[in-house]
């Protein structure tokens, strides 16, 4: 039977909440009745992984460090579980595509069961870690091995949701219900709980006898993020959710040809798909076209406006219209409809018949569906909020 100090136990009654509401939290994701189980079920499975390295300092006391090799290897599955979900922001991510990314966490598994049996061998009942066994140079392998495969990950994520974010302006006017900054919490927060174990490792090996309460300090870092990270992966929609009756297919090639685009402004030696060569000619008819439809009939005050909507509207193709933005009019999806709400919005705030009208009505007949974003936008294109262009604007024209 082992003895705890109070702070132990105080550091195991919280890590114990965790790991308990990590599980039943990673199961309400992915079963929640709103839940896209294509895109959760690679967060549910982050969360579940996350939830069993916090078992490690528990684990090791109640069955044994040696018996806990398994919990050990779970690390390498945490950066994969993380890339795959938002890969499946935009794609979907079958086993197939999945597998090669947990080839790490099988060659570590075996190669961290042969290490605990060695080490088993040499020291048997063990209850304790030796400070031997953390020094071994297997031991240091696998242990080094952990934070430099998750910061690989990290990176690899992080590329993947920049990606994302910039080709998602190639295809909607209106970007937020697709909201980002929870995922980039994530990702972030996961930097963090790998660099924290960088930092307490080195105090392990300095101070092996308080191996598990370093362990259980690390572990607890842990919790309020998984809650974050349940909490605001409940509320986001996946892309496929906030276009009701969209083809999912047809979007997924649309995302796959904006990040082709932003991938030859970063790279033009990169040779173009064949599908996107239009004649100049043809992308200056495309070009009278868009700016007829936003001049003239004012599209742009759809506020769910699309770029398969444009297209549907000029009957071409998506990428046609996709190349004519870029080429003939120098500009992503997003800038062009936000541009001509802006200065729909900047006419009806200088119109002295609408001095009456709120700043939200203002927003909602120049096409934004919130305050938000309207003043978000606003402030984009002019540097000002709406409110402060139009207060600046009645100053300049009250005569002197």
């Amino acid at each position: 039977m082992f003895t705890l100090s109070v702070s132990e136990k105080i550091l195991f009654f919280l890590c114990g909440i965790g790991i308990l509401q990590g599980i039943l939290l990673a199961g309400l994701i992915y079963f929640h009745r709103k839940s896209d189980r294509a895109v959760n079920i690679f967060l549910a499975l982050y969360i579940c992984c996350t939830s069993t390295i916090m078992t490690l300092p528990i684990s090791m006391q109640v069955i044994g460090w040696q018996n806990s090799f398994f919990i050990l290897s779970v690390p390498f599955l945490t950066g994969p579980f993380l890339y795959l979900y938002i890969r499946s922001f935009k794609e979907t991510i079958t086993w197939r595509k999945a597998l090669p990314h947990f080839i790490t966490f099988f060659i570590f598994l075996i190669l961290t069961y042969w290490n605990v049996s060695v080490l088993n061998r040499i020291y048997p009942g063990s209850k304790q870690v030796p400070p031997e066994v953390l020094n071994r140079p297997t031991t240091l392998f696998i242990t080094y091995a952990k934070p430099i495969q998750q910061i690989i990950y990290f990176f690899l994520t992080r590329r993947a949701l920049l990606s994302y974010q910039r080709s998602i302006r190639h295809l909607f006017s209106e970007t937020s219900r697709i909201d980002l900054q929870w995922a980039k919490f994530l990702v972030n927060g996961y930097l963090v709980l790998v660099l924290s174990f960088i930092v307490i490792f080195p105090l392990i090996l300095r101070y092996p006898e308080y191996v598990s309460s370093l362990l259980l300090l690390n572990m607890v870092i842990a919790t309020p993020y998984i809650y974050g990270a349940t909490y605001k992966g409940i509320l986001q929609p996946s892309i496929w959710q906030t276009q009701p009756g969209v083809n999912k297919e047809l979007i997924e090639e649309e995302i796959h040809q904006a990040e082709e685009i932003e991938t030859t402004k970063t790279d033009p030696e990169k040779p173009r798909s064949t599908k996107t060569g239009l004649s100049e000619s043809r992308i200056e008819y495309l070009v009278k076209g868009i700016y007829a439809l936003m001049e003239q009939e004012k599209i742009y005050q759809e506020t769910e406006l699309t770029l398969q909507q444009l297209a549907g509207k000029l009957q071409v193709p998506t990428y046609q219209v996709s190349q004519t933005l870029r080429e003939g009019m120098k500009k992503n999806f997003y800038d062009l409809v936000n541009s001509y709400r802006v200065e729909e919005a900047k006419r009806l705030l200088l119109d002295p018949g609408n001095n009456n009208y709120t700043i939200l009505s203002v927003g909602f007949e120049a096409g934004f569906n919130s305050k938000t974003t309207f003043n978000t936008v606003f402030k984009k294109f002019t540097g000002l909020t709406p409110t402060e262009f139009r207060d600046k604007e009645k100053i300049i024209t009250v005569p002197v």
